[in-house]
Protein backbone atom coordinates (compact mmCIF):
# COMPACT_ATOMS: atom_id res chain seq x y z
CA UNK A 1 0.00 0.00 0.00
CA UNK A 2 1.31 3.48 -0.86
CA UNK A 3 2.00 6.38 1.46
CA UNK A 4 -0.77 8.53 -0.04
CA UNK A 5 -3.37 5.82 0.64
CA UNK A 6 -2.34 5.63 4.27
CA UNK A 7 -1.97 9.28 5.14
CA UNK A 8 -4.57 10.79 2.76
CA UNK A 9 -3.81 14.53 2.93
CA UNK A 10 -2.40 14.76 6.43
CA UNK A 11 1.03 16.05 5.52
CA UNK A 12 1.08 18.70 8.25
CA UNK A 13 0.10 16.19 10.90
CA UNK A 14 2.71 13.70 9.73
CA UNK A 15 5.38 16.41 9.69
CA UNK A 16 4.58 17.02 13.35
CA UNK A 17 4.85 13.31 14.15
CA UNK A 18 8.13 12.97 12.28
CA UNK A 19 9.62 15.91 14.15
CA UNK A 20 8.76 14.13 17.37
CA UNK A 21 10.34 10.92 16.10
CA UNK A 22 13.55 12.74 15.21
CA UNK A 23 13.84 14.02 18.79
CA UNK A 24 13.47 10.56 20.32
CA UNK A 25 16.47 8.71 21.74
CA UNK A 26 18.09 5.95 19.76
CA UNK A 27 16.56 3.37 22.05
CA UNK A 28 12.97 4.39 21.24
CA UNK A 29 11.00 3.27 18.19
CA UNK A 30 7.59 4.23 16.82
CA UNK A 31 4.78 2.83 14.80
CA UNK A 32 1.40 4.39 13.97
CA UNK A 33 -1.82 2.43 13.52
CA UNK A 34 -4.59 3.88 11.35
CA UNK A 35 -7.63 2.81 13.38
CA UNK A 36 -10.14 2.91 10.53
CA UNK A 37 -7.98 1.10 7.97
CA UNK A 38 -6.20 -1.14 10.53
CA UNK A 39 -2.91 -0.48 8.74
CA UNK A 40 0.43 0.39 10.30
CA UNK A 41 3.30 2.67 9.38
CA UNK A 42 6.71 1.78 10.90
CA UNK A 43 9.37 4.42 11.39
CA UNK A 44 12.70 3.98 9.65
CA UNK A 45 14.53 3.31 12.92
CA UNK A 46 11.93 0.69 13.93
CA UNK A 47 12.28 -1.10 10.61
CA UNK A 48 16.06 -1.08 10.91
CA UNK A 49 16.13 -2.37 14.50
CA UNK A 50 13.48 -5.08 14.11
CA UNK A 51 14.32 -6.03 10.52
CA UNK A 52 10.88 -5.11 9.16
CA UNK A 53 11.02 -4.91 5.36
CA UNK A 54 7.88 -2.94 4.52
CA UNK A 55 7.18 0.60 5.61
CA UNK A 56 3.40 -0.01 5.54
CA UNK A 57 1.84 -3.22 6.84
CA UNK A 58 -1.76 -4.36 6.49
CA UNK A 59 -1.79 -6.81 9.42
CA UNK A 60 0.88 -5.80 11.86
CA UNK A 61 0.01 -8.65 14.28
CA UNK A 62 1.64 -11.11 11.88
CA UNK A 63 4.83 -9.06 11.96
CA UNK A 64 4.80 -8.54 15.72
CA UNK A 65 4.08 -12.21 16.41
CA UNK A 66 7.57 -13.03 15.16
CA UNK A 67 9.15 -10.27 17.25
CA UNK A 68 7.45 -10.57 20.65
CA UNK A 69 8.67 -13.27 23.03
CA UNK A 70 6.27 -16.28 22.95
CA UNK A 71 5.71 -16.06 26.72
CA UNK A 72 4.69 -12.39 26.40
CA UNK A 73 2.61 -12.66 23.21
CA UNK A 74 -0.72 -13.04 25.00
CA UNK A 75 -0.13 -9.75 26.81
CA UNK A 76 0.64 -7.91 23.57
CA UNK A 77 -2.25 -9.58 21.73
CA UNK A 78 -4.70 -8.49 24.43
CA UNK A 79 -3.11 -5.16 25.28
CA UNK A 80 -2.95 -3.45 21.89
CA UNK A 81 -6.60 -4.07 20.88
CA UNK A 82 -7.66 -2.64 24.26
CA UNK A 83 -5.73 0.50 23.52
CA UNK A 84 -7.23 0.86 20.03
CA UNK A 85 -10.54 1.16 21.88
CA UNK A 86 -9.16 3.88 24.13
CA UNK A 87 -8.70 1.61 27.18
CA UNK A 88 -5.61 1.63 29.45
CA UNK A 89 -3.84 4.26 27.34
CA UNK A 90 -2.05 5.59 30.41
CA UNK A 91 -0.89 2.13 31.48
CA UNK A 92 2.56 0.96 30.42
CA UNK A 93 2.65 -2.38 28.60
CA UNK A 94 5.87 -4.41 28.95
CA UNK A 95 6.93 -7.27 26.69
CA UNK A 96 10.18 -8.77 25.48
CA UNK A 97 10.97 -8.27 21.79
CA UNK A 98 13.88 -9.26 19.59
CA UNK A 99 15.72 -7.21 17.02
CA UNK A 100 17.75 -8.30 14.03
CA UNK A 101 20.42 -9.66 16.40
CA UNK A 102 17.94 -12.27 17.62
CA UNK A 103 18.43 -11.22 21.26
CA UNK A 104 15.34 -10.42 23.31
CA UNK A 105 15.18 -7.10 25.17
CA UNK A 106 12.50 -5.78 27.47
CA UNK A 107 10.39 -3.04 25.85
CA UNK A 108 7.96 -0.71 27.56
CA UNK A 109 5.11 0.26 25.24
CA UNK A 110 3.44 3.66 25.59
CA UNK A 111 0.32 4.52 23.59
CA UNK A 112 -2.02 7.37 22.86
CA UNK A 113 -4.85 8.06 20.40
CA UNK A 114 -4.73 11.28 18.37
CA UNK A 115 -7.35 12.69 16.07
CA UNK A 116 -6.76 14.79 12.99
CA UNK A 117 -9.25 17.63 13.43
CA UNK A 118 -9.26 18.17 9.68
CA UNK A 119 -10.94 14.92 8.68
CA UNK A 120 -11.62 13.12 11.97
CA UNK A 121 -9.21 10.29 11.23
CA UNK A 122 -7.87 8.57 14.37
CA UNK A 123 -4.43 7.06 14.87
CA UNK A 124 -2.89 4.97 17.65
CA UNK A 125 0.64 6.21 18.34
CA UNK A 126 2.86 3.49 19.79
CA UNK A 127 6.27 4.20 21.33
CA UNK A 128 8.55 1.24 22.05
CA UNK A 129 11.27 1.96 24.65
CA UNK A 130 14.15 -0.50 24.80
CA UNK A 131 14.57 -0.70 28.56
CA UNK A 132 17.63 -2.96 28.48
CA UNK A 133 19.89 -0.16 27.31
CA UNK A 134 18.83 1.88 30.32
CA UNK A 135 19.60 1.21 34.00
CA UNK A 136 15.88 0.68 34.55
CA UNK A 137 15.94 -3.03 33.64
CA UNK A 138 17.91 -5.75 35.42
CA UNK A 139 19.89 -7.63 32.78
CA UNK A 140 19.71 -10.98 34.58
CA UNK A 141 15.98 -11.22 35.33
CA UNK A 142 14.43 -8.69 32.90
CA UNK A 143 12.65 -7.15 35.88
CA UNK A 144 12.65 -3.44 36.59
CA UNK A 145 15.89 -2.44 38.32
CA UNK A 146 16.55 -0.81 41.66
CA UNK A 147 16.90 2.58 39.95
CA UNK A 148 13.42 2.16 38.48
CA UNK A 149 12.14 1.03 41.90
CA UNK A 150 13.23 4.30 43.48
CA UNK A 151 11.86 6.35 40.57
CA UNK A 152 8.47 4.62 40.72
CA UNK A 153 8.25 5.16 44.47
CA UNK A 154 8.83 8.87 43.87
CA UNK A 155 6.01 8.79 41.31
CA UNK A 156 3.69 7.03 43.77
CA UNK A 157 4.49 9.60 46.46
CA UNK A 158 3.56 12.40 44.07
CA UNK A 159 0.11 10.91 43.42
CA UNK A 160 -0.84 11.29 47.11
CA UNK A 161 -2.65 7.95 47.09
CA UNK A 162 -2.16 4.98 49.46
CA UNK A 163 0.43 2.40 48.49
CA UNK A 164 2.82 -0.08 50.05
CA UNK A 165 6.50 -0.83 49.52
CA UNK A 166 7.48 -4.44 50.13
CA UNK A 167 10.98 -5.93 50.07
CA UNK A 168 11.76 -9.64 50.26
CA UNK A 169 14.98 -11.62 50.37
CA UNK A 170 15.60 -15.27 49.51
CA UNK A 171 17.07 -16.87 52.63
CA UNK A 172 20.32 -18.88 52.75
CA UNK A 173 21.21 -17.73 49.25
CA UNK A 174 24.92 -17.56 50.03
CA UNK A 175 24.87 -21.24 51.02
CA UNK A 176 23.30 -22.19 47.70
CA UNK A 177 25.93 -20.15 45.89
CA UNK A 178 28.73 -21.97 47.70
CA UNK A 179 27.20 -25.42 47.12
CA UNK A 180 25.92 -25.12 43.54
CA UNK A 181 27.79 -22.16 42.06
CA UNK A 182 26.90 -18.79 40.60
CA UNK A 183 25.24 -20.07 37.41
CA UNK A 184 22.82 -22.17 39.44
CA UNK A 185 21.83 -19.34 41.78
CA UNK A 186 21.43 -16.96 38.84
CA UNK A 187 18.96 -19.42 37.38
CA UNK A 188 17.08 -19.43 40.70
CA UNK A 189 16.78 -15.65 40.50
CA UNK A 190 15.54 -15.83 36.90
CA UNK A 191 12.95 -18.49 37.69
CA UNK A 192 11.82 -16.64 40.80
CA UNK A 193 11.45 -13.43 38.79
CA UNK A 194 9.31 -15.27 36.25
CA UNK A 195 7.02 -16.56 39.01
CA UNK A 196 6.62 -13.05 40.37
CA UNK A 197 5.88 -11.56 36.93
CA UNK A 198 2.86 -13.83 36.57
CA UNK A 199 1.50 -12.52 39.89
CA UNK A 200 1.49 -8.87 38.85
CA UNK A 201 -1.52 -6.82 37.74
CA UNK A 202 -2.20 -3.17 36.97
CA UNK A 203 -1.84 -2.27 40.66
CA UNK A 204 1.40 -4.09 41.39
CA UNK A 205 4.94 -4.15 40.04
CA UNK A 206 8.02 -6.22 40.87
CA UNK A 207 11.68 -5.12 40.81
CA UNK A 208 15.08 -6.80 41.16
CA UNK A 209 17.10 -5.20 43.93
CA UNK A 210 20.65 -6.05 45.01
CA UNK A 211 21.64 -9.67 45.58
CA UNK A 212 18.76 -12.10 46.23
CA UNK A 213 16.30 -9.30 46.98
CA UNK A 214 13.13 -8.22 45.21
CA UNK A 215 10.96 -5.15 45.68
CA UNK A 216 7.26 -4.61 45.10
CA UNK A 217 5.10 -1.49 44.82
CA UNK A 218 1.43 -2.14 45.58
CA UNK A 219 -0.96 0.66 44.62
CA UNK A 220 -4.05 1.35 46.72
CA UNK A 221 -2.73 -1.10 49.29
CA UNK A 222 -3.77 -1.26 52.93
CA UNK A 223 -2.74 -3.68 55.65
CA UNK A 224 -5.09 -6.51 54.69
CA UNK A 225 -4.09 -6.45 51.04
CA UNK A 226 -0.41 -6.34 51.99
CA UNK A 227 -0.74 -9.35 54.28
CA UNK A 228 -2.66 -11.27 51.61
CA UNK A 229 -0.09 -10.43 48.92
CA UNK A 230 2.82 -11.44 51.13
CA UNK A 231 1.15 -14.78 51.88
CA UNK A 232 0.63 -15.34 48.16
CA UNK A 233 4.37 -14.81 47.64
CA UNK A 234 5.15 -17.39 50.30
CA UNK A 235 2.69 -19.84 48.76
CA UNK A 236 4.30 -19.35 45.37
CA UNK A 237 7.75 -20.03 46.81
CA UNK A 238 6.47 -23.08 48.72
CA UNK A 239 5.46 -24.68 45.41
CA UNK A 240 9.17 -24.86 44.57
CA UNK A 241 11.43 -23.95 41.65
CA UNK A 242 12.99 -26.47 39.27
CA UNK A 243 16.59 -25.71 38.30
CA UNK A 244 18.67 -28.25 36.37
CA UNK A 245 16.53 -31.15 37.63
CA UNK A 246 16.95 -29.93 41.21
CA UNK A 247 13.91 -28.86 43.19
CA UNK A 248 14.52 -25.75 45.29
CA UNK A 249 11.98 -24.40 47.78
CA UNK A 250 13.17 -20.91 48.70
CA UNK A 251 12.08 -19.34 51.96
CA UNK A 252 11.79 -15.59 52.24
CA UNK A 253 12.05 -12.85 54.82
CA UNK A 254 10.03 -9.70 54.23
CA UNK A 255 9.85 -6.06 55.28
CA UNK A 256 7.31 -3.44 54.25
CA UNK A 257 6.00 0.05 54.86
CA UNK A 258 2.45 1.36 54.34
CA UNK A 259 2.05 4.87 52.97
CA UNK A 260 -1.00 7.13 53.02
CA UNK A 261 0.29 10.72 52.96
CA UNK A 262 4.04 11.30 52.66
CA UNK A 263 6.04 14.32 51.60
CA UNK A 264 9.55 12.88 51.76
CA UNK A 265 11.82 11.22 49.24
CA UNK A 266 11.80 7.68 47.87
CA UNK A 267 15.21 6.76 49.27
CA UNK A 268 13.94 7.38 52.79
CA UNK A 269 11.03 4.97 52.24
CA UNK A 270 13.43 2.41 50.77
CA UNK A 271 15.60 2.68 53.88
CA UNK A 272 12.62 2.11 56.16
CA UNK A 273 11.47 -0.94 54.21
CA UNK A 274 15.05 -2.24 54.16
CA UNK A 275 15.28 -1.76 57.92
CA UNK A 276 12.09 -3.80 58.36
CA UNK A 277 13.54 -6.48 56.06
CA UNK A 278 16.69 -6.62 58.17
CA UNK A 279 14.60 -7.03 61.32
CA UNK A 280 12.66 -9.84 59.66
CA UNK A 281 15.88 -11.63 58.80
CA UNK A 282 17.79 -11.18 62.05
CA UNK A 283 15.10 -10.97 64.71
CA UNK A 284 11.89 -12.61 63.46
CA UNK A 285 12.99 -15.74 61.56
CA UNK A 286 11.65 -14.34 58.30
CA UNK A 287 8.23 -13.18 59.52
CA UNK A 288 7.18 -10.04 57.69
CA UNK A 289 7.91 -6.86 59.61
CA UNK A 290 5.86 -3.76 58.77
CA UNK A 291 7.89 -0.66 59.55
CA UNK A 292 4.80 1.21 60.74
CA UNK A 293 4.38 -1.41 63.49
CA UNK A 294 8.02 -1.17 64.52
CA UNK A 295 7.60 2.57 64.94
CA UNK A 296 4.33 2.20 66.82
CA UNK A 297 5.80 -0.24 69.36
CA UNK A 298 9.08 1.59 70.03
CA UNK A 299 9.38 4.34 72.62
CA UNK A 300 12.06 6.23 70.75
CA UNK A 301 11.14 5.67 67.14
CA UNK A 302 8.77 7.38 64.79
CA UNK A 303 8.84 8.32 61.15
CA UNK A 304 9.78 11.89 61.98
CA UNK A 305 12.79 10.73 63.98
CA UNK A 306 14.02 8.55 61.13
CA UNK A 307 13.63 11.47 58.78
CA UNK A 308 15.65 13.70 61.11
CA UNK A 309 18.46 11.15 61.47
CA UNK A 310 18.56 10.66 57.71
CA UNK A 311 18.74 14.41 57.17
CA UNK A 312 21.49 14.70 59.80
CA UNK A 313 23.77 12.55 57.65
CA UNK A 314 23.03 14.65 54.58
CA UNK A 315 23.92 17.80 56.48
CA UNK A 316 27.41 16.62 57.39
CA UNK A 317 26.58 14.09 60.12
CA UNK A 318 25.18 16.73 62.49
CA UNK A 319 24.40 15.18 65.87
CA UNK A 320 26.58 12.11 65.34
CA UNK A 321 29.59 11.39 67.52
CA UNK A 322 31.85 8.44 68.39
CA UNK A 323 32.19 6.46 71.60
CA UNK A 324 34.81 3.82 72.33
CA UNK A 325 34.70 0.46 74.10
CA UNK A 326 38.10 -0.79 75.30
CA UNK A 327 39.55 -4.09 74.08
CA UNK A 328 41.87 -5.84 76.54
CA UNK A 329 44.47 -8.59 76.53
CA UNK A 330 42.65 -11.71 77.71
CA UNK A 331 45.37 -12.89 80.06
CA UNK A 332 46.00 -9.60 81.89
CA UNK A 333 43.01 -7.32 81.34
CA UNK A 334 45.29 -4.52 80.14
CA UNK A 335 43.90 -2.22 77.45
CA UNK A 336 45.30 -2.96 74.00
CA UNK A 337 42.85 -1.02 71.88
CA UNK A 338 39.24 0.07 71.46
CA UNK A 339 36.28 -0.28 69.10
CA UNK A 340 34.76 2.92 67.68
CA UNK A 341 30.95 3.00 67.94
CA UNK A 342 28.70 5.62 66.35
CA UNK A 343 26.10 7.49 68.41
CA UNK A 344 23.49 10.19 67.66
CA UNK A 345 22.18 12.88 69.95
CA UNK A 346 19.95 15.85 69.19
CA UNK A 347 17.30 17.78 71.07
CA UNK A 348 14.44 17.24 71.64
CA UNK A 349 15.09 13.55 70.93
CA UNK A 350 18.01 13.12 73.30
CA UNK A 351 20.49 10.30 72.77
CA UNK A 352 19.07 7.65 70.43
CA UNK A 353 20.39 4.08 70.91
CA UNK A 354 22.38 2.85 67.89
CA UNK A 355 20.21 -0.27 67.74
CA UNK A 356 17.38 2.02 66.71
CA UNK A 357 19.02 3.40 63.57
CA UNK A 358 22.24 1.61 62.60
CA UNK A 359 20.64 -1.43 60.92
CA UNK A 360 18.31 0.92 59.06
CA UNK A 361 21.19 3.19 58.01
CA UNK A 362 23.25 0.26 56.75
CA UNK A 363 20.62 -0.27 54.05
CA UNK A 364 20.79 3.41 53.12
CA UNK A 365 23.15 4.93 50.52
CA UNK A 366 24.07 7.64 53.06
CA UNK A 367 25.75 4.93 55.17
CA UNK A 368 28.82 5.51 53.03
CA UNK A 369 29.15 9.10 54.28
CA UNK A 370 28.31 8.15 57.86
CA UNK A 371 30.83 5.31 57.89
CA UNK A 372 33.57 7.57 56.57
CA UNK A 373 32.67 10.20 59.17
CA UNK A 374 33.09 7.62 61.96
CA UNK A 375 36.42 6.45 60.54
CA UNK A 376 37.86 9.95 60.23
CA UNK A 377 36.56 11.13 63.60
CA UNK A 378 37.86 8.04 65.42
CA UNK A 379 41.33 8.30 63.86
CA UNK A 380 41.56 12.01 64.68
CA UNK A 381 40.50 11.49 68.29
CA UNK A 382 42.71 8.48 69.08
CA UNK A 383 45.95 9.13 67.17
CA UNK A 384 47.40 10.85 70.26
CA UNK A 385 46.89 7.71 72.36
CA UNK A 386 49.73 6.04 70.46
CA UNK A 387 52.18 8.31 72.28
CA UNK A 388 51.24 6.83 75.67
CA UNK A 389 50.17 3.36 74.46
CA UNK A 390 52.31 2.51 71.41
CA UNK A 391 50.61 -0.88 70.89
CA UNK A 392 47.11 0.68 70.70
CA UNK A 393 44.90 -0.66 67.88
CA UNK A 394 41.65 1.01 66.82
CA UNK A 395 38.82 -1.15 65.49
CA UNK A 396 36.28 0.55 63.19
CA UNK A 397 33.22 -1.11 61.64
CA UNK A 398 32.81 -0.80 57.88
CA UNK A 399 29.53 -1.46 56.11
CA UNK A 400 28.75 -3.14 52.83
CA UNK A 401 27.81 0.31 51.51
CA UNK A 402 31.45 1.35 51.97
CA UNK A 403 33.07 -1.87 50.79
CA UNK A 404 31.05 -1.84 47.57
CA UNK A 405 32.19 1.64 46.53
CA UNK A 406 35.32 1.81 44.38
CA UNK A 407 36.33 5.14 45.88
CA UNK A 408 36.45 3.69 49.41
CA UNK A 409 40.04 2.53 48.86
CA UNK A 410 41.26 6.04 48.18
CA UNK A 411 39.07 7.49 50.95
CA UNK A 412 40.61 5.27 53.65
CA UNK A 413 44.13 6.02 52.51
CA UNK A 414 43.35 9.74 52.35
CA UNK A 415 41.95 9.74 55.91
CA UNK A 416 45.02 7.88 57.19
CA UNK A 417 47.27 10.47 55.58
CA UNK A 418 45.23 13.42 56.87
CA UNK A 419 45.13 12.18 60.46
CA UNK A 420 48.65 10.77 60.61
CA UNK A 421 47.26 7.52 62.02
CA UNK A 422 49.52 4.53 61.19
CA UNK A 423 47.79 1.95 59.01
CA UNK A 424 49.19 -0.97 61.01
CA UNK A 425 47.26 0.21 64.08
CA UNK A 426 43.88 0.25 62.31
CA UNK A 427 41.59 -2.76 62.16
CA UNK A 428 38.53 -2.65 59.89
CA UNK A 429 35.68 -4.87 61.08
CA UNK A 430 33.37 -6.36 58.45
CA UNK A 431 29.85 -6.51 59.80
CA UNK A 432 27.62 -9.52 59.28
CA UNK A 433 25.67 -7.43 56.75
CA UNK A 434 28.65 -7.61 54.39
CA UNK A 435 27.63 -11.24 53.81
CA UNK A 436 25.52 -10.37 50.77
CA UNK A 437 28.61 -9.23 48.90
CA UNK A 438 30.15 -11.79 46.52
CA UNK A 439 32.95 -13.70 48.24
CA UNK A 440 35.39 -12.76 45.51
CA UNK A 441 34.68 -9.07 46.12
CA UNK A 442 35.20 -9.45 49.86
CA UNK A 443 38.49 -11.25 49.31
CA UNK A 444 39.66 -8.54 46.93
CA UNK A 445 38.81 -5.77 49.42
CA UNK A 446 40.44 -7.57 52.34
CA UNK A 447 43.66 -8.15 50.40
CA UNK A 448 43.77 -4.53 49.23
CA UNK A 449 43.68 -3.10 52.75
CA UNK A 450 46.03 -5.74 54.11
CA UNK A 451 48.46 -4.67 51.42
CA UNK A 452 48.74 -1.33 53.24
CA UNK A 453 49.18 -2.96 56.65
CA UNK A 454 45.57 -2.55 57.79
CA UNK A 455 44.17 -5.45 59.83
CA UNK A 456 40.83 -7.00 58.84
CA UNK A 457 38.36 -8.59 61.25
CA UNK A 458 35.06 -10.48 60.92
CA UNK A 459 32.63 -8.92 63.40
CA UNK A 460 29.71 -10.78 65.02
CA UNK A 461 31.18 -14.09 63.90
CA UNK A 462 28.75 -16.97 64.13
CA UNK A 463 25.49 -15.00 63.90
CA UNK A 464 24.98 -16.16 60.31
CA UNK A 465 26.27 -18.86 58.02
CA UNK A 466 27.84 -16.34 55.65
CA UNK A 467 30.49 -15.28 58.18
CA UNK A 468 31.98 -18.78 58.08
CA UNK A 469 32.16 -18.66 54.30
CA UNK A 470 33.88 -15.28 54.42
CA UNK A 471 36.49 -16.42 56.95
CA UNK A 472 37.22 -19.56 54.95
CA UNK A 473 37.59 -17.68 51.67
CA UNK A 474 39.15 -14.36 52.65
CA UNK A 475 42.44 -14.04 54.62
CA UNK A 476 41.03 -12.41 57.77
CA UNK A 477 43.35 -11.34 60.60
CA UNK A 478 40.82 -11.54 63.41
CA UNK A 479 37.50 -13.13 64.42
CA UNK A 480 35.22 -11.40 66.92
CA UNK A 481 32.77 -13.83 68.51
CA UNK A 482 29.32 -12.40 69.04
CA UNK A 483 28.23 -11.98 72.64
CA UNK A 484 25.35 -14.40 72.07
CA UNK A 485 27.96 -17.20 72.32
CA UNK A 486 29.27 -15.83 75.61
CA UNK A 487 26.01 -15.07 77.40
CA UNK A 488 25.20 -18.05 79.63
CA UNK A 489 28.20 -20.06 78.45
CA UNK A 490 29.10 -21.38 81.91
CA UNK A 491 25.83 -23.37 81.96
CA UNK A 492 25.60 -24.26 78.25
CA UNK A 493 27.68 -27.19 76.99
CA UNK A 494 26.89 -26.40 73.32
CA UNK A 495 28.18 -22.83 73.64
CA UNK A 496 31.27 -24.12 75.39
CA UNK A 497 31.97 -26.53 72.54
CA UNK A 498 31.33 -23.85 69.89
CA UNK A 499 33.64 -21.27 71.48
CA UNK A 500 36.36 -23.86 72.03
CA UNK A 501 36.16 -25.03 68.40
CA UNK A 502 36.11 -21.50 66.94
CA UNK A 503 39.07 -20.28 69.02
CA UNK A 504 41.09 -23.39 68.20
CA UNK A 505 40.27 -22.99 64.51
CA UNK A 506 41.38 -19.35 64.59
CA UNK A 507 44.58 -20.09 66.52
CA UNK A 508 45.56 -22.89 64.14
CA UNK A 509 44.79 -20.62 61.16
CA UNK A 510 46.92 -17.72 62.41
CA UNK A 511 43.96 -15.50 63.29
CA UNK A 512 43.44 -13.56 66.50
CA UNK A 513 40.19 -13.85 68.43
CA UNK A 514 38.17 -11.43 70.52
CA UNK A 515 35.34 -12.59 72.81
CA UNK A 516 32.63 -9.95 73.23
CA UNK A 517 30.17 -9.70 76.10
CA UNK A 518 32.52 -10.18 79.06
CA UNK A 519 30.51 -8.58 81.85
CA UNK A 520 31.85 -10.00 85.15
CA UNK A 521 35.15 -10.98 86.73
CA UNK A 522 33.88 -14.54 87.13
CA UNK A 523 33.09 -14.76 83.41
CA UNK A 524 36.50 -13.32 82.55
CA UNK A 525 38.27 -15.94 84.64
CA UNK A 526 36.16 -18.73 83.14
CA UNK A 527 36.79 -17.65 79.55
CA UNK A 528 40.56 -17.49 79.93
CA UNK A 529 40.78 -21.26 79.56
CA UNK A 530 39.83 -20.94 75.89
CA UNK A 531 42.98 -18.91 75.17
CA UNK A 532 41.35 -16.23 73.05
CA UNK A 533 43.54 -13.24 72.21
CA UNK A 534 41.37 -10.39 73.48
CA UNK A 535 38.27 -9.70 75.57
CA UNK A 536 35.70 -6.92 75.25
CA UNK A 537 32.69 -6.09 77.41
CA UNK A 538 31.10 -4.07 80.20
CA UNK A 539 33.35 -5.60 82.86
CA UNK A 540 36.16 -3.45 81.50
CA UNK A 541 34.06 -0.48 80.39
CA UNK A 542 30.84 0.44 78.67
CA UNK A 543 31.24 2.54 75.48
CA UNK A 544 32.63 5.92 76.54
CA UNK A 545 33.54 9.24 74.96
CA UNK A 546 37.13 10.01 74.02
CA UNK A 547 38.00 11.96 77.19
CA UNK A 548 37.04 8.98 79.36
CA UNK A 549 39.06 6.63 77.14
CA UNK A 550 42.12 8.83 77.64
CA UNK A 551 41.60 8.61 81.40
CA UNK A 552 41.40 4.80 81.31
CA UNK A 553 44.52 4.47 79.17
CA UNK A 554 46.49 6.83 81.43
CA UNK A 555 45.31 5.17 84.67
Amino acid sequence: MGEQGFWHENENYIDSVMNTVNMLAEDTYIYILHLKQNRVWFSETARAYFGIRDKYVLNHYEVMHDLVHPVDWWEYEEGIPERTQGKNLDRELCVRMKGVSGEYHMFSIHTDIVTDKKNGEEYLLVLLHNENVLPRIDALTDLYSQARFVADIDTAIGKKEPFAVLMIKLERFTNLNIIYGNDFTNQILKETALQFIYMMDENSAVYRLDGPKFGFILKGCGREKLLFFEQELRNKMASGIQVNNTQITPKICAGAILIEQYDGKADSLCSKAAYALGQSETEQQGRMIIFNDEVRTSKNADLELMKVIHQSVREGCVGFYVEYQPIVVSGTGHIIGAEALVRWRMEPYGTVPPGMFIAWMEKNPEMYELGNYVLKTALQETVGLLEILPEFVLNVNVSARQMEREEFHAEVLRILEQTGFPASHLCLELTERCKDMPLESIKREVEFFQGYGIRMAMDDYGTGSASSGIVLYAPMDEIKLDMSFIRGITEDAKKQAMVKAIVEFANSSGMSTCLEGVETEELQNYLRKYQATWFQGYYYSKPIEITKLWELVQA
